[in-house]
């Protein structure tokens, strides 16, 4: 029997850029995602597994420098003598200058170099082969060019893109099928690309992604997970095993009738209620059609709700405007031709256009209240 761990799509020293945090906060998820990496190592030697293999993008090329490099082979470096597998992805290549090329690696570790397959006999009857990318755009389809015999159990390693699954207007790299993988002979392949954990077949899985270790952004919600995957001479089986930490919620809060700010601090303090939520990086969304005398301050909402959780995003306003639009536009006055003329301007607009027509809409109406006008 050989038991292999297998994680993907850690993505040390990511910017964060697309929260709007502080330098601190950014520096602290980095940090959190290194304790991914220590949990781990730390969970594959607790199930005392064969071999731990990385399905790439493990770092961030353009960001990771040799402190971190040092970091993850020291980490590498007590499951040894068991070997670690790597496969590099299209954020972490094999190139010139990348960490995988310029550090000198623990002898337990193993890192695919190239684009042809490489085998590795983890028993007398278990062979892995991997491939790695070369660079950050690999379009060639790897798995249709590898063949294995029968005879034995053989599972593949590699960053690639199944392109059932592709987003649309998102590049495949190294794009394959499911049938890539019949034709092949293969009986199983472990994955890296995708940030959410895959089994496909959903019943009798032949391929998986384990997703990102730790969850990145905002569209990453819900549990994250590392794969124990068995095969005992007469099958392979695949177990998802919880790893992540830190996880990531958005609400939307409804301040319908909401005539006071208070009211409003409350309601997104309630969120706090639910312990998850408490521990979460959150992110707030108001919505519905409060009353027009209310004092809608963002940055105080957010400056006294905060504390409640674990990292509290900016708060969004996509609250409806609060005037009586149908009457104001019955309105021979400048307030009534200044309406018309944004309703007829965003029944014309193509999408993209309407969030800032509904902008100058809102602005517009609290200007002529005789308002305070904030960002929002």
């Amino acid at each position: 029997m050989v038991r292999i761990l297998h994680f993907a799509d850690l993505h040390l020293d990511r910017s964060f850029a697309g929260l709007s945090v502080a330098p601190s906060e950014a520096a602290k998820r980095r940090e959190e995602l290194r304790a991914a990496l220590r949990r781990i190592v730390d969970l594959a030697l607790e199930l005392d597994v064969d071999a731990l293999t990385v399905g790439g993008d493990l770092y961030e090329h353009e960001r990771a420098g040799p402190d971190t490099g040092n970091f993850i082979a020291a980490e590498f470096a007590r499951f040894a003598p068991k070997p670690v597998l790597l496969a590099p992805g299209n954020h972490d290549p094999y190139v010139p200058d990348s960490l995988y090329w310029r550090l000198e690696w623990p002898p337990n570790v193993h890192i695919f170099q190239t684009m042809s397959w490489e085998p590795v006999e983890l028993s007398d009857t278990l062979t892995l082969w991997g491939a790695g990318h070369r660079g950050p755009a690999v379009r060639d389809n790897l798995l249709a060019t590898l063949s294995v015999e029968a005879g034995r159990t053989n599972i593949a390693l590699v960053h690639a893109s199944d392109i059932s699954a592709v987003p649309e207007g998102k590049p495949a790299h190294c794009p394959f099928t499911r049938e890539d993988i019949e034709r092949s002979g293969l009986d199983f392949a472990l994955l890296g690309h995708y940030h959410e954990l895959r089994l496909r077949p959903q019943e009798f899985p032949r391929y998986a992604y384990p997703g990102s270790a730790e969850p990145l952004d905002f569209s990453e919600a819900g549990d994250h997970y590392v794969l124990l995957l068995t095969a005992n001479g007469q099958g392979i089986s695949c177990e998802p095993r919880k790893i992540n930490e830190v996880v990531y919620q958005a609400s939307t809060v409804d301040i319908t009738g909401m005539s006071t700010s208070d009211a409003i601090r409350k309601a997104i303090c309630a969120l706090a209620e639910d312990e998850a939520a408490a521990r979460a990086i959150m992110r707030v969304t108001l919505t519905g059609q409060p009353e027009s005398d209310l004092d809608l301050d963002l940055n105080a909402l957010l400056q006294s709700t905060h504390d409640r959780f674990r990292y509290l995003d900016p708060i969004i306003d996509k609250t409806d405007t609060p005037f009586d639009l149908e009457q104001i536009q019955e309105e021979s006055t400048t307030r009534g031709a200044f309406v018309r003329m944004l309703q007829q301007q965003k029944a014309a607009a193509p999408p993209a256009d309407l969030p800032v027509l509904q902008n100058a809409l809102h602005f517009g109406l609290r200007a002529f209240a005789g308002q305070e006008i904030r960002r929002r």
